[in-house]
């Protein structure tokens, strides 16, 4: 697709979006045919399989189009609107059998019958002009309940049903307050603005009276009391009617966090999220497990909230340094150890010298491993999908329909917010942080939380364009529901008893012991990677916002902003299963890919490995080409294995051409060691076998340089000695190549950093469907003690065996199964000539 049809595309979808957003908003679109008008109907409070009569049905659809249409009317002219009502009301719809009016009776049926037996029972008793006023608004609430229908939002509708329905049914003042309250007749003007003004008004009012008697300590419990109730009377109704017309409140202005707070935007480079050192203790201080009294996602014995002080000096990142090359964060967190704990010294000396408890140490260590990824039901860690789905509806059910003077409306909103974004509960209770431009972007009429991944900025390059690169930004977007930052927004942020209060009568009400902060704040995680078809851990890391050195794998591939977006959205389709949360708010973003800086597209790669090849075949003279092949095998290995490109890259003894077996340890400098298995493809056994042959070529005929030969039986030998040499400078000796070499040489081919090849070779495996699983053994991004020759292993030698012929694909996509090693004497000039032309050709 060309850049101008694409532009021309996203602009139709966005004109799209706007005029279905549009059309969505404006209750005038909104089209009631008899057909819809009687199945929403028929739907409304139809929990107990009520048959409605036929006269009653016809009655409910007759008032609510008479409603509907008045608010079409320039002139809402309301007396026309009671001639209506009335007329329909004199016809008796509702059989004589079912006009008890009594609350057993009543409670029988559904609500929307209920409001039209209280409107039938009102003209056959009394003709009062008082009377006539509440035949219209209570003909205003049954269209609003219709119209909630159209929503799905069955609370709204049973408010706004029940709130009027207690004000014409009950004789207590603080029920029948509001007929005194609300406008007469002449007063109305039948417009959705105007009603809503009308209801907005008197929230107001009652907010302020309630304030005021809050106020004074002296006041009688039972007038605050009725105060109280008035305003959740108003309030539902208000809220009822805003949802069923898509009106949107005042958006509320954004609180300033205090002075001594700054809030940065999310940049997960910058946090790294590790245990502070503290050099007063030993390596494991058992003395240490007090919990801070901030703790708040701490549940008693919780494995994962152990406060032991454990010195993390040995998982420092140690890069090797070469000339000219910058190591870039992506580098140092590719060479970090994810922490594992383990006992470095037994807290007992019995327990060293007892192998009973040795071997229960084992068995638990293991148990809490597999119970970690595995996603094991016996592990306390995770909640059920039906738990995670129970406390999604619970939130959304408080948070929505809450009145907004309840505490426990705040605390469900937060922990709302928590749960569909992963973002801490600590930081969403900072004063000014919901709202902080760093975090929360608004775009027209969305809300999205931003982070960046923290990738290395590119440099120019004097080879490579912007089009050569998979990947085009590091910023991740997720979508917010407007209603609810707005409403957390207007609220004053709850106590941390009341939210402790509300935790816990949650965790009772859902039948959830292990629930906690914590596990509420790692549901997305675990739903996107556990539960959300098609995604895996790579994706919900990238969501989610895990912390760099324990996601190096976000670092390394490429993904599309819609495929992120598919998979959130999917994900909190599964929470939504069982409640009413809207997810319309969730659009596709303009199309971009997200991942690494430094990835190449395969076409942009396959030019390269044909550039350098052409170079070495020119080259000038023997050593040249010696200098050069090596160079040019030294990318093959690392384009068809993912090594990290260090120093001495494939010692001999690891090497087993025979079977096509990679045995590599690629953080030479680092104190722990972490052996994995790579799988050879046929393509690069052929190519590391000729240039064993090239090397045993170069040592006949120069059988004086003593020092080369020797290396060379070594390597020919299969003894302890790196496979890829060049020679030195007095060319008398061999050395291993440094990537700082590999990038000096090949400068005017390729300028870039060559731990490209490493991102190129991780993006294009997950491109190819790979298992993540399989991916993060083969690039060695496991878990230490978890490669597949460690203690716990995820994967077997054969599951590793099989990605061997995705390796050959990607050479076959390479040229590089065509692509043969000569001896310098076999290119003689005519040859180059030929290469050259073929070249030029290309």
């Amino acid at each position: 697709m060309t850049e101008n049809a694409e532009n021309a595309e996203n602009a139709e979808n966005a004109e799209n979006a706007e005029n279905a957003e549009n059309a969505e908003n404006n209750h005038e679109e909104r089209g009631l045919n008899t057909q819809a008008l009687t199945e929403i109907i028929k739907k409304i409070d139809n929990d107990q399989n009520f048959i409605y009569p036929e006269a009653v049905l016809t009655a409910i659809f007759e008032i609510t189009l008479a409603v509907h249409n008045s608010y079409k009317q320039p002139d809402g002219n309301t007396q026309n609107l009671l001639r209506l009502i009335l007329q329909v009301l004199q016809r008796r719809p509702v059989p004589r059998l079912s006009m008890t009016i009594s609350k057993s009776e009543l409670a029988k049926k559904p609500l929307i019958m209920q409001l039209l037996i209280l409107m039938q029972h009102s003209i056959n008793e009394h003709q009062h002009d008082y009377l006539q006023k509440r035949l219209v608004w209570l003909a205003i609430a049954m269209h609003t309940s219709v119209m909630l229908m159209q929503h799905s939002t069955k609370q709204h509708t049973k408010n706004i049903l029940m709130q009027f329905k207690q004000a014409q049914f009950s004789g207590s003042p603080r029920r029948i307050w509001i007929w005194h309250e609300l406008p007469d007749l002449p007063q109305m003007t039948m417009s959705v603005e105007s009603i809503y003004t009308i209801f907005t008004d008197l929230l107001e009012q009652k907010k302020s009276a309630f304030e005021l008697l809050n106020d004074k300590q002296a006041t009688h419990a039972e007038e605050k009391k009725v105060a109280k109730d008035k305003l959740s009377q108003i309030e539902k109704i208000t809220t009822a009617y805003q949802n069923a017309h898509a009106l949107r409140k005042p958006r509320p202005k954004r609180k300033k966090p205090p002075k001594h707070i700054k809030i940065k935007a999310i940049n997960l480079a910058d946090n790294t999220s590790r245990l502070p050192l503290d050099s007063t203790v030993t390596s494991h201080n058992w003395n240490t497990t007090t919990l801070s009294n901030d703790a708040w996602g701490y549940t008693r014995d919780d494995i994962e909230h152990s406060a032991i002080a454990i010195d993390l000096a040995f998982l420092e990142a140690n890069t090797e340094s070469y000339d000219g090359l910058t190591t870039s964060f992506e580098e140092r967190i590719d060479h970090y150890e994810a922490p594992y704990v383990s006992y470095g010294e037994y807290p007992n000396p019995l327990v060293k010298n007892s192998i009973p408890l040795q071997t229960i140490d084992l068995s638990l260590q293991q148990n809490y491993m597999s119970q970690r990824n595995l996603a094991l039901n016996s592990n306390t860690r995770l909640l059920s999908l039906a738990g995670y789905q129970a406390l999604f509806a619970a939130l959304n059910q408080d948070a929505s329909t809450l009145p907004e003077s309840e505490t426990d409306k705040t605390c469900a909103g937060i922990l709302l917010l928590s749960m569909i974004t992963g973002l801490p509960v600590k930081s969403l209770l900072i004063p000014g942080y919901i709202g902080h431009p760093d975090i929360f972007k608004i775009k027209g009429k969305k809300y999205y939380i931003e982070h960046s991944l923290g990738i290395t900025k590119r440099v120019t390059s004097q080879t490579l364009l912007e089009n050569d690169y998979e990947n085009t930004s590091d910023t991740i977007k997720v979508p917010l529901p407007l209603w609810l930052i707005d409403d957390l927004l207007a609220c004053e942020l709850p106590l941390k008893e009341d939210f402790t209060a509300y935790l816990a009568a949650l965790r009772s009400s859902l039948g959830l012991p292990y629930l906690s902060v914590n596990r509420i704040e790692t549901v997305l995680h675990v739903v996107l990677s556990r539960y959300t078809p098609d995604c895996h851990a790579h994706i919900a890391d990238i969501i989610c916002r895990t912390p760099a050195p324990h996601a190096p794998a976000m670092y390394y591939s490429s993904h599309t902003s819609e495929a992120l977006m598919a998979h959130y959205k999917s994900a909190l389709g599964i929470f939504n299963s069982n409640s009413g949360f809207d997810l319309t708010y969730i659009t596709a973003w303009h199309k971009y890919t997200v991942g690494s800086g430094f990835a190449l597209k395969i076409e942009t790669v396959c030019d390269i490995v044909n550039e350098i090849k052409y170079w070495t075949d020119q080259s000038s003279n023997d050593e040249e080409h010696f200098n050069r092949t090596s160079i040019f095998v030294w990318f093959v290995f690392c384009l068809l294995t993912g090594v990290r490109p260090n120093n001495g890259l494939g010692k001999m003894y690891d090497i087993d051409l025979d079977m096509g077996w990679l045995l590599i340890n690629d953080k030479p400098v680092k104190k722990v060691k972490s052996d994995r298995l790579i799988p050879l493809c046929p393509t690069l056994v052929r190519h590391l076998i000729d240039y064993r042959d090239y090397l045993v070529d170069y040592q006949a005929k120069h059988q004086l340089k003593h020092d080369i030969s020797t290396i060379i039986d070594d390597i020919r030998l299969g003894n302890d000695e790196a496979l890829l040499k060049l020679l030195s400078t007095s060319v008398n000796n061999l050395k291993d190549i440094k990537r700082g070499d590999a990038y000096h040489m090949t400068k005017k081919i390729i300028d870039a950093n060559p731990y490209w090849t490493r991102h190129f070779v991780r993006t294009q495996l997950e491109k190819r469907g790979v298992q993540l699983p399989l991916i993060n053994t083969i690039i060695g991004h496991e878990k230490a003690r978890q490669e597949v020759l460690g203690r716990f292993s995820s994967s077997s030698k054969a599951d590793i065996k099989r990605v061997g012929p995705i390796f050959e694909k990607i050479a076959e996509q390479l040229e590089l199964n065509l692509i043969e090693i000569n001896n310098y004497s076999k290119l003689n000039h005519i040859e180059k000539r030929h290469i050259r032309v073929n070249h030029v050709n290309r």
